[in-house]
């Protein structure tokens, strides 16, 4: 009688203690992730491949003031941020197909003015800091020639690198996309030189 005494009151114990255990498990808050969080397919909530709604749903809640969602100008549905990524204020945007992400990039807020090409190189270098920690050197570069600009393309894990510099303006514009494969990169590139240099 003692020893079922003991039992029962051994397995009131477990079941107490476990109920307490879930009920702490419970209670832990749902940790964010961090809006600028460099993964391998994509920015904090927004990864390649991943349902577009609950994305835009993380979107709201880890950077609601500057939070954004709507069609942008291509027509396709779009989710936008702003943040600090290393010491360069960016937007990070991805864009849907079939309500999952397709693509997903990052550009410097404000388009910055160089002076030349080689400058606008330095630019970029700048703003591809966190990637190349995170991913690596860049493992392949080449440039195209357009009518109004001269594009650099480079490569570092799963995210491709560009910088397009307009000699008209000296505008020099810097973006960070995933969801670019080589061979579409390299279709971009009818007049490119340096592939894989």
């Amino acid at each position: 009688m003692v020893r079922v005494a003991l039992g029962a009151g051994l397995l009131l114990a477990c079941a107490l203690a476990a109920g307490f255990l879930h009920k702490q498990e419970q209670q832990v808050p749902e940790v964010p992730l961090a809006p600028m969080a460099l993964q391998d397919q994509g920015v904090g909530p927004f990864l390649l491949g991943g349902d577009f709604l609950e994305a835009e749903r993380s979107a709201f809640r880890v950077a609601a003031e500057s939070a954004f969602s709507g069609i942008g100008c291509g027509g396709f549905a779009e989710i936008r941020y702003d943040g600090w990524l290393g010491e360069h204020f960016v937007g990070v945007m991805a864009m849907s197909g079939d309500d999952r992400i397709e693509s997903v990039e990052i550009t410097l807020h404000e388009t910055p003015r160089a002076r030349n090409q080689e400058d606008c190189l330095r630019l970029r270098d700048g703003f591809a800091e966190p990637f190349l920690s995170r991913f690596g050197a860049f493992a392949s570069s080449w440039q195209v020639t357009r009518p109004l600009s001269r594009e650099t393309l480079a490569r570092t894990g799963p995210v491709l690198i560009t910088a397009r510099w307009f000699d008209t303006g000296g505008d020099c514009y810097v973006s960070a996309r995933y969801g670019v494969r080589v061979e579409d990169a390299a279709r971009r590139g009818a007049a490119m030189v340096g592939f894989g240099e």
